[in-house]
């Protein structure tokens, strides 16, 4: 009798475990591009500069447009407000397409030093994040979760590209 109920208890203490842990592990693989980069913000804190790159995968050649212009720069971040985003542990570039952009904002953390914020698009589903002031894990790879048009992106980059030239 006495081994019958540790066993039951065992097994009734292993569910509840596994009922807990598991809606937790699942609601931490999700998250939001707000929440990975733009609430990490204070209020005296001043995103300098925004730059847009389309890195083609065969040569690595880059065409950078910056943008340091506020309303500019809240226009891009506005693209990517409502993102949600999903952890994996690798992304892998799209090769449908021949080329990727990269997006580095650099953010002036109380007027006494800057922190940079790396933004790689492969497609209009996955995702990579640098954060230089991470201690831990600076690079993480996500797979987006919800509708982002890539197309604005590359609409916006190109408009921005003709009126600097």
């Amino acid at each position: 009798m006495k081994n019958r109920t540790k066993y039951i208890i065992a097994i009734v203490t292993a569910i509840v475990v596994a009922a807990i842990a598991i809606p937790l592990y699942v609601k931490s693989q999700h998250t939001t591009f707000r929440a990975e980069v733009t609430d990490h913000m204070s209020m005296l804190d001043k995103i300098r500069l925004i730059e847009i790159s389309k890195v083609e995968h065969q040569l690595y050649d880059s065409e950078d447009v910056k943008l340091e212009d506020p309303k500019q720069i809240q226009n891009i971040l506005k693209l990517f407000k409502d993102i949600e985003l999903q952890n994996v542990k690798q992304v892998g570039a799209d090769r449908d397409l021949p080329y990727y952009y990269q997006v580095r904002i650099l953010i002036i953390k109380e007027d006494r030093f800057s922190e940079q914020i790396g933004v790689s698009l492969y497609s209009d589903n996955t995702m990579a994040i640098y954060n230089s002031a991470a201690t831990r894990d600076a690079h993480k790879a996500y797979k987006i979760t919800n509708e982002f048009n890539f197309n604005e992106l590359e609409r916006i980059f190109n408009k921005l590209k003709e009126d600097a030239a």
